[in-house]
């Protein structure tokens, strides 16, 4: 099926992703945001002007061979170079996002490009990156959004404030996986959704709020889940034997729709909507494709999202440049390999769905302190990360280099962190701002530049 068919019943969405991956080939990659501040003000970066957001895209395009692919020179939306793409968020800062890699030596290798790129360009117009999960310093008031339909309808349907927080101030670092059919889709799905509160304590980074300590170590995570909860959720079924992939479209399709895109038009919001109604009867003479389906799911927000040929595992905060690599290989090492997948069922064999939701959710405030059962998150994160250690060993991938190494190599800074450390992102600056820093942003920024 092409991406441009029309659907007509739910089977012709379960068809197509049960064969889009027709090679059945394995691979990961990831998409990375963060925040600018300038370094001498500590002001936010805004899209416009000699040295906003726009300008360091300008730069990309005229230093470093990108090329603009929606926008023009001064409104540029998205640039992309061989197969790997720039985007932009609400307010326009930057995300990566990169391309597929079936070796996480290449998609290291496409993540430091980018990232020492981005770096040069922000040093020349003196901004600072700030890889954290939620924006440390400013107001929602203080941070302008970009002139795009999107966000503004995004604003009119969801009546929370949080939605303007999050799409002015949130910073995510996605690992995207692929699947082969769909039992190897459920499986991945049921696995990452089991351990999401412990992949989410072990990376989460956003303690602050407007330049004090949050009430939360991921305000990221608590505002996404709490503005649209009927969008941000998994599916209460996905934990049982018989949850399959028409169970999980079929999830999608009660929600509401609340963005048709339409090529070469400006995006508009429909009336009382949803995507299985618009498949039984057309909307306004229009029929849905796949494409729509596809754009449907990115207006939800959860912590694993569906996509063509493979899934967005959502669940970790921005992380400054020496951890990113260690979220593709702890995620790599938990849900590619199908001999973790009974491991993490045995790990987490008493959790039922709403034991998993309200984990999380103390999770958010107290961390890898959290206790289920009697024991710590800390623990469990110690567990996955050395099943993730033996599983990468065993995929023989290697750097190529004289002295090669397997992409293990790719969970040291991580196991310095949970292991030696035992703390998270969040809960380190938490501490250091508190005693060592005594509230000064500078030493936070120094942090989050430490190679």
């Amino acid at each position: 099926m092409e991406f441009s068919q029309q659907i007509t019943n739910i089977n012709d969405i379960v068809e197509y992703y049960k064969t889009i991956n027709k090679e059945r080939e394995l691979y990961v990659g990831i998409e990375w945001e963060r925040s600018g501040v300038y370094r001498d003000t500590l002001k936010p970066v805004l899209y416009e002007g000699d040295k906003g957001y726009l300008a360091v895209l300008k730069k990309l395009v005229s230093e470093v061979g990108w090329e603009i692919i929606d926008g023009h020179r001064n409104q540029i939306f998205e640039l992309q170079r061989g197969n790997t793409r720039v985007t932009i968020e609400a307010d326009g800062r930057l995300e990566l996002a990169g391309s597929p890699q079936k070796n996480l030596h290449d998609l290291a290798r496409e993540f430091r490009i980018h990232a020492n790129e981005v770096e040069e360009m922000g040093n020349f117009l003196n901004i600072v990156w700030i890889p954290l999960g939620w924006q440390p310093f400013h107001s929602d008031k203080e941070i302008k959004m970009i002139n795009k339909k999107r966000y503004k309808i995004f604003l009119d349907v969801i009546k929370d404030r949080r939605i303007e927080s999050t799409m002015k101030r949130n910073n995510g670092l996605t690992a995207n996986f692929s699947f082969t059919d769909e039992e190897n889709i459920i499986n991945k799905a049921k696995a990452g959704f089991r351990i999401s509160p412990i992949i989410g304590a072990i990376f989460a980074s956003s303690p602050f709020n407007e330049c004090k300590i949050a009430n939360y170590l991921d305000m990221r995570r608590f505002c996404i889940m709490e503005y649209a909860p009927e969008r941000n959720s998994m599916p209460r079924n996905i934990l049982d034997k018989s949850f399959s992939l028409k169970d999980w479209i079929d999830f999608y399709l009660k929600i509401p729709v609340i963005l048709i895109k339409q090529e070469g038009k400006e995006d508009f919001i429909p009336k009382n909507l949803t995507f299985e109604k618009w498949i039984q009867n057309g909307y306004k003479g229009m029929k849905p494709t796949l494409y729509n389906f596809d754009q449907h799911i990115k207006t939800t927000w959860g912590d694993i999202r569906l996509r063509p040929s493979y899934i967005e595992y959502r669940v970790a905060d921005s992380v400054p440049s020496k951890l990113v690599m260690s979220v593709p290989a702890l995620i790599k090492g938990l849900l590619m390999d199908s001999g973790s997948w009974g491991a993490i069922e045995e790990l987490t064999k008493d959790w039922s769905y709403d034991d998993i939701v309200q984990l999380d959710r103390k999770a958010w405030k107290e961390g890898l302190q959290t206790e289920i059962k009697g024991k710590k998150l800390l623990s469990y994160a110690q567990e996955l990360i050395t099943l993730a250690n033996e599983k990468l060993h065993k995929f023989s991938r290697t750097s190529g280099a004289d002295t090669e190494t397997d992409e293990s190599i790719f969970l040291a800074a991580l196991k310095e962190q949970i292991y030696i450390k035992e703390k998270s992102p969040a809960e380190e600056l938490a501490e250091l701002w508190e005693k060592e820093w005594n509230h000064d942003p500078k030493h936070l920024l120094e942090w989050c530049e430490e190679k």
